[in-house]
Parts: C-alpha cells; structure tokens; sequence
C-alpha cells in the first residue's frame, strides 16, 4: 500500500510542478533585428584631436577610444561584416595598396571580443594632421561588398590635401562614394568652425540615409554610436502610425506619446530610439526621406511637448525595410507607414 502511494503520488507531483514551471525550450530567442548588413568604425588619430576635451582630464581622442570601447561593448552579435580603420597611419599612402590601410580589425565577421581587442590598440596619441579625403579615399577599395554598409566616421572637418597630389576634395569624395555604393554615413562631427561644420553637413547630405551626430552626444551616451545597426523588437513600447505619404502625428496618438514623454520625465536615465518606416509605394530614396521626417517629427513633438533633450531623443530611418505587414494590402501598407519607439536604459 506504501509502495502503491509513492509510485502514484510522486509522478503526480512532478505533472503539477510542470504545470507551474516554464518550460524549457533552449536558449531565449534574441529580440534584435540587424538594420544593416556591414559597419565601418573609421577613427581619426589625427593632431587636431589631441586638445584637452571639457573637464575631463582627457584629450578628444581619448575620449573618441573610449567611445568606441564603450559602444562596441553595448552591441549584441548579429553577424555583420565589421572593419576598424583609422584615417592614416603615417607614412606614405598609396591608394591602389590595400596593405597601406592598415586597419586594426580588418573587414571580416563581427566578434565582439576580437573587435575590443582590436580597440585597445588604437592610439591616443597623434599619428600626423587631420587625414578626411584619405580615410574616404580608404573606403573606395573597401566597400562594395554585398548589402547595405555603414561608416562611422569620426572627424572635425579638417583634411590637410597637399597642392600637387591628385587627392579629391572630401565632399567630392563623399558624393562618389554614395552614388557608387550602398552606403550610409554617420559622421561624427566635433566640427568648431563654420567651414568644416557645413562641409560635414553637406556630406551627411549625399543621400538619405547618412547624418551628423554631435561627438559630445555620443560622449555622454556611448551607446548611441551603433544604435542604428540594430532595432530591439521586443522592447517597442508603442508605434506612431501615418496617413500615406504624411509625417504629421494625428490626434489619435497625441495619449501615446504622452505616456512616452512622462516615462522619460519619470526616468531620467532612460532614452529613445525613433524609428521610422513607410510602405513600399515610392522609390528607396523617397521613402528613406519620408521615414526620416516621421521619426524628427515624433522627436519635435517630444521635445516641445515635454522638454526631454535632443540627446535622449535618437531618430533613426530606414525607408520601406522591415514591413511589419503584407504591403500587398491597404491594411498593411497602414501598418507599416510607422516610427516605432523603442525605450532603452543608459
């Protein structure tokens, strides 16, 4: 009788247990979706660097080393293609040598690891004057690989082209670039003059999916330097949706954003990522544009409405990819003219 209550009252218990438990199916299925298939991370070492930055005890490219480390160390592994190449090295270039670029981390698979490694060898010290139509001259011989590539650039707007040697202008550089590959700059701008300001703005102007990001941003927030590699679908706490081809916030989600606005007031250590998207009517170009408006137009009204800083505030656009619905339907294409809003913790 003994031995018939144990065989009947353990297996019971194990079913009841395995009714309250979880369970378990492998390892937690990652919420990341990869927004580009390649990134460059291009790092001036250049003298114009070497300046003490604010109070920090730190020169800018001190600071720019600690930027990269600390970015690198916030990026999941995705499986791009990566490279890690400073402007110049020193020396004479040639521009046909792949040898002369000599990268820290040369194009291949993205390992997280391997690429900190990589970013402790960058210097801190000046290698030679500001190098910018070398460091894009570079990039000639490296893109035209397969899928969309992303460049980090870091730079002040300075170049130092020698009369006599056939180097183009950056911006002539810049536009070639994009016209010719699949291409997106996100330039790094500690820029102080007027000149090298509008320069590096007109090279975030070559096409519709490059932009200037302030280096004193990404100073106090590392982690906003890759956001835009990546888009973190299971933390999207609400999407803003758009009448065709508009970028004005409709009455609807005025409540929307206002919860958003009071969580960030709320939690200051938190921010945003501004996605934005539109359905597959239009041309890439168009539509990169469009999405591009949606998400600035979600961070105005952020801005106006609640007072959050432009820092907390990082707009990203992508155009027609990652259709979240059929854009063989009105009821789809509805659905994907959106900016999600993904909240994120420093």
């Amino acid at each position: 009788m003994r031995y018939f209550h144990y065989c009947v009252t353990v297996p019971l218990v194990f079913f009841l247990l395995s009714l309250t438990l979880p369970a378990f199916a492998g390892p937690a299925q990652t919420t990341y979706l990869k927004m580009a298939d390649n990134f460059f991370i291009v790092y001036d070492p250049s003298t114009s660097m070497d300046v003490p930055y604010k109070q920090t005890g730190m020169t800018r490219m001190a600071m720019e080393k600690k930027i990269i480390r600390e970015s690198n160390a916030s990026l999941p592994e995705l499986g791009w293609q990566a490279g890690l190449y400073p402007h110049w090295k020193g020396g004479l270039w040639l521009s046909g040598s792949p040898e002369a670029f000599a990268p820290y981390y040369r194009l291949h698979n993205f390992d997280k690891k391997a690429y900190g490694l990589a970013i402790d060898r960058l210097p801190t010290t000046p290698t030679g004057p500001p190098m910018l139509q070398i460091a894009l001259m570079k990039l000639e011989h490296l893109l035209g690989i397969a899928g969309q590539t992303q460049v980090f650039l870091f730079t002040d707007g300075k170049d130092s082209r020698v009369k006599g040697f056939p180097e183009p202008a950056p911006l002539v550089e810049a536009k070639k670039l994009a016209k010719k590959y699949d291409v997106c700059f996100t330039i790094i701008s500690s820029a102080s003059g007027k000149k090298e300001k509008k320069l590096l703005a007109d090279m975030a102007a070559v096409n519709s999916c490059s932009q200037v990001i302030n280096f004193d941003t990404v100073a106090e927030h590392p982690e906003h330097l890759l956001g835009k590699l990546y888009l973190d679908t299971g933390k999207s706490s609400d999407t803003v949706l758009f009448d065709f081809d508009k970028y004005l916030i409709k009455k609807e989600y005025r409540p929307v954003l206002a919860k958003v606005g009071r969580f960030l007031l709320k939690n200051p250590r938190s921010y945003a990522v501004l996605s934005g998207f539109t359905d597959n009517i239009g041309s890439e170009s168009y539509n990169i544009r469009l999405s591009e408006k949606r998400a600035k137009t979600v961070r105005r009204y952020l801005r106006n409405r609640f007072h959050i800083a432009a820092k907390r505030l990082l707009p990203y656009w992508y155009g027609y990819a990652n259709p979240v619905a059929d854009n063989g339907t009105p009821e789809g294409r509805r659905l994907n003219r959106r900016v999600t809003i993904n909240l994120r913790d420093n």
